[in-house]
């Protein structure tokens, strides 16, 4: 899965009085109507142990430059002090200020997957951050930034009648 690149996002959710963040790259759309959001939490995550004391939280997704957020809120972080950061107060949940977008959710079902929980979440309002619109990936156990010279443009999906056809092979 190393192979796969992914953005980054710090989940933040408020568990009665006290505010918990917790850095994920496993994040993804998951529909558009409703509009639905995941992330997966591993089991054992603090985060995850405190999830049925969280009905509502953020997903901010970091910018190139927020590398250092990225290590503090996975726990990896080994200066004395903290990197900058502010929590913005945002309906139920905080959102990061500064990030490339936050999307405010209201937690609608947990599923068990493995070691892990994945939770979906109801997307609420959006946030869209400042330019420019850079966001952190990780790929291979790095940070990486995106290459924005001139690609080509995605297929309109919205435009086909006739679907796929699929061939395999004997």
């Amino acid at each position: 899965m190393g192979l796969l690149a992914t953005g980054i996002a710090v989940i933040i959710g408020r568990a009665e009085d006290e505010v918990l963040a917790m850095t994920v790259n496993a994040v993804s759309s998951l529909s558009l109507e409703p509009m639905l959001a995941l992330f997966c939490p591993g089991k054992r995550s603090r985060f995850a142990q405190r999830l049925d004391a969280m009905p509502d939280f953020t997903i901010n997704f970091l910018r190139h430059d927020q590398q250092a957020l990225s290590t503090y809120f996975a726990g990896g972080w080994q200066a004395p002090a903290p990197p900058p950061f502010r929590f913005v107060p945002w309906r139920a949940a905080p959102r990061l200020e500064g990030t490339l977008a936050s999307l405010d959710c209201e937690r609608e079902r947990t599923v068990e997957a493995g070691d892990h929980w994945l939770v979906i979440g109801r997307v609420r309002e959006a946030h869209i951050g400042i330019p420019p619109r850079r966001p952190l990936l990780f790929f291979q156990g790095r940070y990486h930034g995106v290459d924005f010279a001139p690609g080509e443009p995605a297929p309109d999906l919205t435009a086909q009648d006739e679907p796929a056809q699929v061939f395999y092979g004997p």
